[in-house]
Formats: structure tokens, sequence, C-alpha cells
């Protein structure tokens, strides 16, 4: 293994960058100097088979108004560093993270600079949610689970090109068993680890981890809401909210999403059992409720 070397900066003195709004956008998010501050960078060196070190950055959105937004995002589209080394293979797109997490602010990551390089450039958008922009953007479905096993029938989740089924005990676990780790799937493990260059050890111990991982959570969670569809139907969604009697949120403990293929499972732990008739409100990342904006960052690395 080669030696480790990670730094934690904390920058007192943030760099703000101008960003120029390329949506238009209402009086309460329309900006024409919207920042992006830079608040930490970590810049771990490190090469051990296929596991290797990257820079992770973590950032503050700047400007009024951006706190009117449901979520944001960094969407990286090009990242080198002083010495020409690209430090991603294609546009690397965070998940949108709500405004009131961490304080707002935003990490994201590139691979790990050359050991000689000084600084690193990144250009890429910030990406805002703003649902209030666009009444197509919230969806309700009324009495979501009284048909489990079958399509939401929803114009409006059809409109959005939302195609999803909500999911009984019996239902995820005849769709588990169908999502069983195949050779398709062993030999693509292998061939990634080829190309990382990892020794044939590891490679077979990483094969051995996804047979373990292949055995579980075959029942599904007492009291989950299961939704299951394409990976792209859920790529359209923000977030989903189970309502209660009141009609709003219920408190849900936990939120996961597993896809393989193109096929993904997206499961809602509730802190209580949802009533039987509960509402599902969706939020949908529609072109109208999206902003985006291009920044450019120069990280000098310690």
């Amino acid at each position: 293994m080669r030696s480790q070397r990670a730094y934690r900066v904390r920058m007192r003195s943030c760099v703000a960058l101008s960003l120029l709004a390329i949506l238009c956008a209402p009086a309460v998010l329309a900006q024409s100097n919207v920042s992006v501050e830079l608040d930490e960078v970590t810049d771990n060196r490190m090469s051990e088979g296929m596991l290797s070190g990257g820079c992770e950055l973590r950032v503050k959105l700047k400007g009024s108004g951006v706190d009117k937004a449901a979520a944001a995002r960094i969407v990286v589209k090009d990242a080198h560093d002083d010495l020409g080394n690209a430090l991603f293979e294609e546009p690397m797109s965070n998940d949108f993270s709500p405004r009131d997490n961490n304080n707002g602010m935003l990490q994201f990551s590139v691979k790990q600079p050359a050991r000689a390089a000084s600084s690193v450039r990144i250009k890429g958008t910030v990406e805002l949610f703003a649902p209030a922009r666009d009444p197509n953007a919230m969806i309700k479905v009324d009495k979501a689970l009284a048909k489990l096993d079958a399509p939401f029938s929803s114009k409006a989740l059809k409109a959005a090109k939302v195609d999803l089924t909500p999911l009984s005990a019996g239902g995820y676990k005849t769709l588990m068993k169908s999502r069983k780790l195949t050779d398709n799937d062993i030999d693509a493990i292998r061939a990634e680890g080829k190309k990382h260059g990892a020794p044939e050890k590891e490679v077979e111990a990483m094969i051995g981890f996804a047979k373990a991982m292949d055995g579980m959570d075959a029942d599904a969670p007492d009291g989950a809401v299961i939704l299951s569809g394409k990976k792209a139907d859920f790529d359209r969604i923000y977030r989903v909210e189970i309502l209660g009697a009141d009609g709003k949120p219920v408190d849900v403990g936990s939120r996961s999403t597993s896809t393989r293929g193109d096929d993904s499972i997206m499961t809602l732990q509730p802190n209580a059992a949802p009533p039987a008739n509960a509402a599902l409100q969706f939020l949908v990342l529609t072109d109208k409720a999206r902003l985006s904006f291009p920044f450019e960052l120069t990280v000098k690395l310690p």
C-alpha cells in the first residue's frame, strides 16, 4: 500500500464565484449574482488494489432566495489537475440534497489528483429544485396503498413519465427472487476488476461479498412502503412522502433505493405503520421546477 496522506483544509476566507442563471426564475429565485463558497477540502491520495483516494469538496451556496429552493446538487462536467490529468470519466450528477441538511452544505468529489499536482480546476453546474415554481412538480396519489402489486393509475404521474408499482410483502419477495445474482453479473464484476487491475484474490473477495449481499433483504420490512419501477422513473423523482390522516408527511426513519440494471426498488420505512388509506406525495423534478447555474472552481491543494 502506498502511503496515504489526507488533508482537511478549513477555508476561513471563502472563495465566491459568480454564477449566471441559465433558466428564467421567478422573483424569489431570480438571481444574477448567486455564488458558491468553498468551505472544506479533503485531499486523499492513496492506492491499494481497486481502492483509490480522491478529492472531496464541501461547498455552500450563497445568494438571496437560494434558501427558497427545496434541494440542490452539484453536477461536475469537467475536472483536471494542474498537470492536465482528467479527474472524471463522464459527467457526475450527485443526488439532490435537502437545503436544510448540513446547514445547506453540498458535498461532491473527483478522482485523486497526481501526487505532484498543486491545484484542481472544476467546471460544472449547481442545480436547484424549487417545486413551488411548477404545480406539476407535486403530485398527490390518494389511497396509494389500497391496491398493491399494480402500477399507479394516476394521470398526473403518467404525464410526468413516472410509472411505479407499490408492492405487497409477497410481491416484494417475488421480485427479490427475480433479482438474484446471475452468471452475467459475476462476469461483469470480474471485468470491472480486470479493468482496474485488481488481483484475482480481490476480485474473488468482491464476488463473495456480492453473493452474501444477494441473500439479504429477501423479506419486506414490516410496515414499509415499497415501490418498484425503472431507474429512469426514480431519476425523475426528488422525494416521496407518505401522508398521514391529517394530510401531513409522516416521519420516515429510513429511505433507500437499490438498483440492478434498469430496475430499482425504493423502500420507505416510517416510524409507525402508515394508515391503510394513506396518500403518497411525489415531488417530481420537472424542467420548470429546476434551475441550473454554471460554475468554475480552482482549488489549491495543500
